[in-house]
């Protein structure tokens, strides 16, 4: 998928990849603002219940403003049938690479991270949104 253009974005690499779908890292073709997309397997695809969930997920992500959570910019189906959903492109690590880099997390760091998901988390809540 390197290099195909999903909407009006072109994938340049590829992320990380689930049992659901795969996420790759794409730039919009004609503003150049990088983003990253979820593309569903194509048998995932082909299912209406799925597709439906993956799209309202992306409908329920707009409802909530919040420095936490990532931004939906589009979502639909690619050429081969794939349902996608382009989105922010946060940069980083996770706490797992963190602990794997620097070891133990000091707990007021640790304090940190917690109060700034859980913060995230309610913002979600607040908009009847559940996290799974």
């Amino acid at each position: 998928m390197i290099g195909a253009t999903v909407g009006t974005y072109r994938i340049l690499s590829k992320l990380g990849e689930g049992g659901m779908g795969t996420v790759y890292m794409a730039e919009h073709m004609l503003l150049g603002r990088r983003a990253a997309i979820k593309v569903l397997l194509p048998e995932m695809s082909l299912n209406k219940t799925i597709v439906n969930r993956f799209f309202n997920e992306a409908r329920a992500v707009t409802s909530i403003s919040d420095p936490g959570i990532v931004q939906v910019f589009d979502f639909g189906f690619h050429s081969d049938g794939s349902a996608f959903i382009v989105m922010e492109l946060l940069i980083g690590e996770t706490v797992e690479q963190r602990l794997q880099r620097l070891g133990r997390i000091p707990v007021i760091d640790a304090a940190r991270i917690c109060r700034q998901v859980a913060s995230s988390l309610a913002a979600a809540h607040a908009r009847g949104v559940i996290h799974r």
